[in-house]
């Protein structure tokens, strides 16, 4: 029975995708036969099906879904589709920056088997460069969870969608009291520098909208607010 299901968020980033299906497909089937692979296509001008269609994907269990519209920094709402319909009790969230080596995936297993309301951070490695900027340092997004707590915290806030950041700081502020994160610092991702998506990154109006939510409260349960389809 899959226990964990990887959910990345792909956009533009047509190679890096590639890399990290390629990934998982090296794994041994000991490993992949307790995860489960979900894609979400937020609205890519090269649809993931077109970029992996010479990629023979029929070892893992893999979905892949598209969101209809282009929406500025969609990430909240990506996130929320994936958590959706998402098929095991546990849930990766992946950011296309960060990969998963089959090491990694192995020492993953067993902490689902740790009580409800945990929830997993792991620290980053820069293979190429260990002088960077990020290596040794945790990953703001990518956790692992239950999807029952992910959905306890409130989700990501989809208010946040059409301007740039605050989806992580929102979720981490609304988790304190409902997650106890542990930091596992012995486990890596390979960050792969590439994948960061290459956008405006003002957090002026976003910072002020998180700011206003703090004092009245007021968190939105409109969740996944546009057209998607499953296309594979």
């Amino acid at each position: 029975m899959r226990k964990i299901t990887i959910n990345l968020s792909y956009y533009n980033q047509e190679d890096i995708l590639r890399k990290h299906v390629k990934g998982w497909l090296s794994w041994s089937e000991k490993i992949t036969n307790n995860y489960s692979f979900c894609i979400i296509d937020d609205c890519s001008k090269n649809i993931a099906t077109e970029v992996l269609h010479n990629i023979d994907m029929a070892k893992i269990d893999l979905s892949i879904y598209r969101v209809k519209k282009d929406l500025f920094c969609n990430i909240a709402g990506v996130r929320n589709l994936s958590a959706q319909v998402c098929k095991t009790d546990w849930m990766m969230i992946l950011d296309m920056d960060t990969l998963i080596s089959e090491k990694l995936a192995r020492s993953i297993i067993p902490l689902t088997n740790s009580p409800s309301g945990n929830c997993f951070k792991f620290n980053r490695k820069v293979p190429r460069n260990p002088f960077h900027g990020k290596n040794g340092k945790h990953h703001p997004a990518v956790c692992l969870l239950r999807k029952v707590d992910y959905w306890n915290v409130g989700g990501c806030e989809e208010d946040l969608v059409g301007h740039y950041g605050q989806t992580d700081p929102i979720f981490w502020y609304r988790a304190e009291e409902k997650l106890n994160v542990i930091y596992q610092k012995d486990m890596f991702l390979n960050y792969e520098p590439r994948g960061e998506a290459n956008i405006k990154r003002d957090k002026k109006h976003n910072y002020e909208l998180f700011e206003k939510k703090k004092l009245t409260n007021k968190w939105s349960t409109d969740f996944v607010r546009f057209d998607w389809e499953k296309i594979f």
